[in-house]
């Protein structure tokens, strides 16, 4: 089996493919895996406030292109471009998963009042639209709040990680006494140390590739 991720930053080898890509192909050497990125992604998207036509279009044909270099499943790591993702994954004849999924599946059982944790604006509602399409799946009413550390994204692409890194802990105590659970709305902010709490803080990360290889095995079927 072969998986494809679709990233929208020019860092996702320090950010995704190093912590997650690598320990996933060490647990499962029977897979294979590609790289496509497109940095412009994200900073059309930010520009304009949400994924444009044209973002839609560049990753339909990323997507297509996947598939033609025999990817059984194509993994999206942003969360940003998710609306587009999950419109255009009825047109690729193979599965394709946005990160958050998983997380927002775990998120609706854990709790009813779900907070989350973005370090970019255009993040936090495409994550919020997921979790409120899960609880409506579960039958279960959820309240979400957002939090939004504001300057750390462009710290992390400034290469200042460990500002990236204070401010996303600044933001989570000033969330994590108002919810019965967190969730970090982008790949890039999984490897933040920070405080234990009382309450469940949900990452993406390795949960997100164990759905991509089960949506593999099951189209399989």
């Amino acid at each position: 089996m072969k998986l494809c991720t679709l990233h929208t930053t020019d860092k996702f080898m320090e950010m995704m493919s190093d912590p997650f890509t690598k320990p996933f192909l060490k647990d499962n050497p029977d897979m294979e895996q590609m790289d496509i990125t497109d940095s412009s992604l994200i900073v059309e998207t930010q520009k304009a406030g949400y994924a444009t036509p044209a973002v839609a279009r560049r990753m339909y044909n990323y997507m297509m292109s996947a598939v033609d270099a025999g990817a059984d499943a194509i993994l999206v790591t942003c969360t940003s471009v998710n609306t587009v993702t999950k419109t255009l994954r009825d047109l690729i004849p193979i599965p394709v998963i946005s990160v958050e999924e998983p997380v927002a599946e775990e998120a609706v059982a854990k709790g009813r009042k779900i907070g989350i944790l973005s370090s970019v604006a255009t993040s936090a509602e495409p994550v919020k639209r997921t979790i409120l399409e899960k609880a409506a799946e579960a039958g279960k009413e959820v309240e979400v709040s957002i939090e939004v550390a504001d300057g750390a994204f462009d710290a992390l692409n400034a290469g200042d990680r460990p500002l990236h890194d204070d401010k996303v802990r600044a933001a989570l105590a000033k969330l994590a006494d108002k919810v019965d659970v967190v969730v970090f709305a982008q790949m890039s902010m999984a490897l933040v140390d920070h405080p234990s709490y009382d309450i469940p803080v949900l990452k993406f990360g390795t949960i997100s590739y164990e759905a991509a290889k089960e949506a593999m095995l099951k189209n399989q079927k």
